[in-house]
């Protein structure tokens, strides 16, 4: 079957493209008309003659004034870019026979491709030898204006050719005569690039006329099998696109801001949009005109000129020129929007594949607007840069057309799902847009975080499928929520998913192979060494208060803590290869977390920890889990350092390990540390240090800091051996000082032991007797089975 282009390359025989110009060339036309069609008659001059006379063209001349241009906003008079005389509209008289203006506008529509057309008289031009026009293209002038019509008045000259050119294709316009028999008229649209070429000998005179698009023209006509034949190709290539992509059609012409319209489409644009409208219309598909922006990279190399020295020996010259080589990177973008009504929508771009977008003219120079080059940079070699303009004809599914408004229009598309989701019968179509419109939700979501949980859950409340709504919930990162989010989660609870949907959510994200709400993945040493891995809302403590309050299935509080300690013991086996140094700084803010943890698990009771169907002893308690988790991490959580945790876990820290359990572990470590005999004033050696490294020059260094003296070590070593030397006592946490003397070769380097060895020792012994003496008071207190199961007492 053939494709939607080679459809479209060949116009169906109802369509108007009567004019002379070649098939590939329908953005000009050419024809003629009779001497007796027109009369002109100019204000202070009087009619012009036909021939009109040499003489006669040089008093008209004298009678004009220099014609200016238009540069973006400024209208300019420079000789070197347009050489001509002008004489205003206003001055001048035209009378036509009877329907001949008529007949003149419908044979140019005609040849130019379009169903109708309206001409306005814009001025009378007279060039003399040697003037010009360089190459321009025209301003719209009117709201409607579409293309420029130019009427020869017969005059003898030679020269004045007019060149047009659209993209690669080229048109030569010849007006030179020394006796016309007709009156010559040449159209072209106004993007084309024209210029008027120099007169050799005579004058070139010509009235030029704007062509506008009526307010209401007819839509052409296709044959209803060549239309078939269209809107069955466009089917299968609109079914053809991964996740319905956008059915992208890049334009023969170029389009403004200002003339991008339906009704002011030009040449074989003009049709061939017309019947993709009619097929995608058929085919429920949406259409939209856009301009889309290209935006090329390429690898770039110098221009070398080829010299000759005064010796005669030929030698390549560097010249400020640069060529493009190979394509690095392409993007394509889509904006300014107009929709089937005419109404333009400004509002985000769509990214889309500059691969995937098909066109019958190659995007080129004419297309760019801009172009920038980069010179070598250190990480990467010289880049050019291109971006270039044209307008498209964007088709899609309403699925899709859906998904992209949430790039394009956010808050309208969050609103317009948000009100089917309110509606239950939509429940259906909700699911399939959120899903379609996941990529865009996900870039949202992280970049406003848990303003949108509101909105979200009303998504997730209204879909039909459990999983569709987790997957949406999921782009969230819990880490950040607040007390009051605990009753928005609770909805999806108490919504037709049921407390499944609130377990299932928790456990994604908290799911042991990943963190989908931590975009930077798994902890790692190198990423963040001195803090703890956030797996908790800030305020914990107020957070299961008001999930309590919220009423949360007790599967669901349980599992809330549940996964927290799988992600924690993830944590601690990634943990494994930091250094001793990282696990010192890391130390306090763990346990400290740990210990917050405890509390918050101490203070909720039981029974919301249940199923309904479930009894106490057949749950155990999450405190559990966290006291084992620490266990099994010394390394981490030295036990002399646990009197915190032992506090905040209440009396369950009495009777959990059951055979050894985590206060008498804790009391046993801190007796250890004080049966140890005092330090002597005189003993300066380290004690406990995890050693990283044991080569030759650091085993030296080793046995120096086991050495009961105070004194320096001196190393006289490379550099790279210093350096490695100090980075292994630092990664070991041994609290050494460092300074490099450079003299002499090599330079040394001296090592220092803590001056306040002995000081920081006896507060360590201090606080251990305190902390010991703390616990065995807590032991003996009384307390019951009954007491650790509901925690309601700490100790």
């Amino acid at each position: 079957m053939p494709t939607v282009l080679e459809i479209l390359a060949h116009a169906p025989a109802s369509v108007p493209v009567t004019h002379p110009a070649p098939e590939a060339a329908r953005f000009f036309a050419q024809g003629e008309l009779p001497l007796d069609a027109l009369v002109v008659e100019v204000d202070g001059f009087g009619p012009l003659a036909q021939p009109l006379p040499a003489e006669r063209a040089q008093a008209l001349q004298a009678l004009s004034a220099p014609a200016r241009f238009g540069r973006r906003e400024q209208t300019l008079l420079d000789t070197r870019v347009r050489h001509t005389g002008e004489i205003d509209a206003d001055r001048l008289a035209l009378q036509w026979p009877t329907g001949g203006f008529a007949r003149l506008q419908q044979e140019v529509a005609r040849a130019l491709g379009v169903e109708q057309l309206d001409a306005a008289l814009h001025n009378l031009l007279i060039y003399g030898a040697g003037q010009f026009f360089k190459p321009h293209q025209d301003t719209e002038r009117h709201p409607r204006m579409v293309a420029t019509l130019v009427l020869v008045w017969p005059s003898a000259h030679l020269g004045g050719d007019l060149r047009v050119t659209l993209g690669s294709d080229e048109g030569l316009l010849a007006s030179q005569h020394l006796q016309a028999p007709t009156l010559r008229w040449f159209a072209f649209y106004a993007d084309c690039r024209h210029e008027v070429l120099p007169v050799s000998e005579g004058w070139r005179v010509v009235l030029t006329f704007d062509l506008m698009v009526p307010a209401q023209t007819a839509s052409p006509r296709f044959p209803p099998a060549w239309l078939a034949d269209l809107q069955a190709a466009l089917q299968l290539e609109v079914d053809a696109q991964p996740e319905a992509r956008a059915w992208v059609l890049l334009l023969d012409h170029e389009y403004t801001e200002h003339g991008l319209r339906w009704p002011l489409l030009k040449g074989d644009d003009r049709w061939r949009v017309a019947a993709l409208r009619t097929a995608a219309q058929a085919l429920g598909l949406q259409q939209h005109l856009a301009l889309a922006e290209l935006h090329e990279t390429w690898n770039a190399q110098p221009v070398f000129r080829s010299r000759v020295s005064r010796s005669g020996r030929t030698y390549d010259e560097i010249t400020d020129e640069v060529s493009p080589q190979d394509l690095i990177d392409a993007e394509m973008t889509l904006d300014f929007w107009v929709d089937t009504q005419d109404r333009v929508s400004r509002k985000g771009h769509l990214t889309i594949d500059p691969q995937q977008v098909l066109s019958f003219v190659a995007t080129g120079e004419d297309h760019r607007t801009a172009e920038e080059y980069e010179g070598y940079m250190g990480n990467y070699g010289d880049t050019l840069d291109y971006w270039y303009r044209r307008a498209a004809l964007v088709i899609r599914s309403p699925l899709a057309e859906a998904r992209d408004a949430f790039t394009l229009d956010f808050d309208a598309a969050l609103a317009e799902a948000r009100r089917l989701a309110a509606d239950p019968a939509q429940a259906a179509a909700l699911t399939a847009r959120v899903k379609a419109a996941d990529r865009a939700l996900q870039d949202r979501i992280q970049q406003q975080g848990r303003a949108l949980l509101e909105a979200c859950m009303d998504l997730a409340v209204g879909m039909d499928d459990v999983e569709a709504a987790v997957a949406l919930l999921l782009h969230f990162d819990p880490t950040s929520f607040l007390p009051e989010d605990a009753a928005t989660l609770a909805r999806l609870a108490r919504s037709g998913h049921g407390s499944q949907g609130l377990l299932r959510l928790l456990q994604a994200w908290y799911a042991p192979d990943g963190r989908p709400w931590y975009r930077a993945g798994p902890w790692r040493a190198g990423a963040s060494p001195f803090t703890p891995p956030s797996l908790w809302p800030a305020d914990l403590a107020a957070f299961v208060t008001a999930a309590q309050a919220a009423a949360w299935p007790a599967e669901c509080l349980t599992a809330f803590f549940r996964v927290g300690l799988v992600l924690l013991a993830r944590f601690h086996r990634s943990a494994q290869d930091i250094t001793p140094a990282q696990r010192q700084a890391l130390q306090p803010a763990l346990i400290a977390q740990v210990a917050d943890w405890a509390r918050v698990l101490v203070a909720v009771p039981t029974q919301a920890l249940l199923p309904a169907s479930a009894t106490a002893p057949d749950v155990p308690h999450p405190l559990h889990g966290l006291i084992d988790a620490v266990l099994c991490c010394p390394l981490l959580y030295p036990l002399a350092d646990l009197v915190g945790v032992v506090q905040a876990c209440g009396p369950v820290a009495r009777t959990w390990p059951p055979t050894d359990s985590l206060a008498a572990q804790v009391q046993a470590a801190l007796r250890a540390e004080l049966d140890e005999p005092p330090r002597a004033a005189d003993d300066h050696r380290l004690r406990r240090v995890a050693w990283t490294c044991r080569c030759k020059d650091c085993a030296q260094v080793i046995a120096w800091a086991e050495e009961a003296s105070a004194q320096p070590l001196v190393l006289s070593m490379a550099e790279q051996w210093r350096v490695h030397v100090q980075q292994r006592c630092e990664a070991a946490g041994a609290g050494l000082s460092f300074q490099t003397v450079k003299q002499g070769l090599p330079y040394k380097l001296v090592l220092a032991k803590p001056r306040d060895l002995h000081l920081r020792e006896q507060l360590r012994r201090t606080q251990c007797s305190r902390d010991h003496a703390m616990l065995a008071r807590a032991a003996a207190s009384p307390w019951t089975p009954a007491t650790m199961r509901t925690g309601s007492s700490s100790a």
